[in-house]
C-alpha cells in the first residue's frame, strides 16, 4: 500500500509538469550552469547539490503560472525560476547547518558531505547569484518581488528560531512564521511566474495571493505528515519538528483545547529532549484533543482560498491544473 501510494503521488506531480516538461528541462540545465565556474571543488559541490531537485514545485509553479497568458515562456520565465530555486536550495543548506541534518530527501545532506564551512559559504554563493540573476534581468519588479520575499524569509527563521527556544508560539504566530518562511517563497514564485508570462498587475497579485495560501495549506501538511506520516515515503524520519522543538498547528490546537496540567507536560516533555517513544506519545495527545482534524480544516480553508484567488486569473487549462495543484497539496501522502 506505501508504495502504491507513493506512486499517486509522483504520478500525479508528474501530469501537474506535463505542459511545462521541456520548460523544466531548460530551468534544470539553467541552474545547473547559473552556479558552475570552472572551479574544481565548486563545481563538484554543485554536481552533488543538483543530484536531485526534490518534488520541483516551486520552478514548476513559476512555470505554471508564466503560461497564464498563454503565451510560452521566454528566458525571462525560466531565469526566474532559477532565482526562486536558488533562495529555496540556499535556505535548505543553511537550515542543514543550523539543525545539523545528516540528510536531505532521503540523501546525504551538504553539510555532512563537506562540513559546515563550506556549505554556510555554498549557501552565500547561491545567495549570491540570486543577486546577479535579478539584476541581469533589469526589471525593478523582480528586485522588489525577491528582496521583500528574502527579508520576509529571513523573519519567519528568526521567528521559529525564538519560539523553540521559548515554546511560546500562539497559533496566530504559527501562521504568521509559516506566512514569512514557507509561503512567502510560493507566493514569489507565482508573482515572478505571472510578471514574465505578461499579465497585469491585479493578475499578478491574484497569483501572488493563489501561491502564498498554497503554500500555508502545503506547510500544514508537512507539519500532518511529520506527526504522522510514512517516514520511508518522506526520506526522513517522522517526530523532526518535535525534536527541534517546533510547535506546529496540529498540536498547538490540542494544547489549546487540553487541560492546563497536561498541556504543562507535553512542554515540558519536548524542552528536556523527545525520543522516539516521545513522539509516540505526544501524536496520540494530539489525536486525542483534535488537532489532527483542526489543523486539516485550516489546511481545507487555505487551499480553498488559493483556488478562490484563481478566479481573477484568466481560464485555461493551465489555471485548472493549478487548481487541481493546490487539492494536491493537502491529498498528498509525502
Amino acid at each position: 500500500m506505501i508504495v502504491n501510494r507513493k506512486g499517486e503521488d509522483v504520478r500525479r506531480l508528474a501530469r501537474f509538469q506535463t505542459p511545462v516538461r521541456e520548460d523544466l528541462q531548460r530551468f534544470r540545465r539553467r541552474y545547473r550552469e547559473t552556479l558552475e565556474s570552472g572551479h574544481r571543488l565548486i563545481d563538484r559541490i554543485v554536481a552533488f547539490v543538483t543530484r536531485t531537485h526534490g518534488k520541483g514545485l516551486r520552478p514548476t509553479l513559476t512555470l505554471l503560472c508564466a503560461r497564464l497568458g498563454g503565451g510560452e515562456p521566454g528566458e525571462a520565465a525560466i531565469r526566474s525560476a532559477v532565482i526562486v530555486e536558488l533562495l529555496h536550495e540556499a535556505t535548505l543548506v543553511h537550515d542543514d547547518v543550523v539543525d545539523e541534518a545528516p540528510q536531505r530527501r532521503g540523501l546525504q545532506s551538504l553539510a555532512a558531505r563537506f562540513r559546515n564551512k563550506v556549505s554556510v559559504l555554498f549557501g552565500d554563493y547561491m545567495l549570491a547569484n540570486v543577486l546577479t540573476e535579478t539584476l541581469a534581468a533589469r526589471d525593478l519588479r523582480w528586485l522588489d518581488i525577491l528582496a521583500e520575499t528574502a527579508r520576509r524569509m529571513a523573519r519567519g527563521e528568526l521567528l521559529e528560531a525564538a519560539h523553540s527556544r521559548r515554546l511560546d508560539l500562539t497559533e496566530e504566530g504559527y501562521i504568521e512564521m509559516i506566512g514569512h518562511k514557507t509561503a512567502a517563497l510560493f507566493g514569489a514564485c507565482c508573482r515572478m511566474g505571472a510578471l514574465t508570462g505578461g499579465l497585469t498587475d491585479r493578475q499578478v497579485d491574484a497569483a501572488g495571493r493563489f501561491g502564498e495560501s498554497f503554500g500555508i495549506a502545503f506547510q500544514i501538511k508537512d507539519d500532518l505528515l511529520d506527526l504522522f506520516g510514512d517516514g520511508a515515503l518522506m526520506g526522513k524520519p517522522t517526530g523532526g519538528d518535535l525534536k527541534e522543538r517546533k510547535l506546529t498547528l496540529p498540536l498547538l490546537s490540542a494544547l489549546a483545547r487540553s487541560s492546563p496540567r497536561e498541556a504543562r507536560r507535553i512542554r515540558a516533555r519536548i524542552r528536556r529532549g523527545v525520543g522516539r517513544r516521545d513522539v509516540r506519545l505526544i501524536a496520540d495527545f494530539v489525536h486525542r484533543h483534535g488537532g489532527v482534524e483542526y489543523a486539516e480544516r485550516a489546511m481545507a480553508a487555505r487551499a480553498k482560498a488559493a483556488i478562490d484567488a484563481l478566479e481573477e486569473l484568466p481560464p485555461s487549462r493551465i489555471r485548472d491544473l493549478l487548481a487541481e495543484m493546490a487539492e494536491f497539496a493537502v491529498a498528498r501522502t509525502r
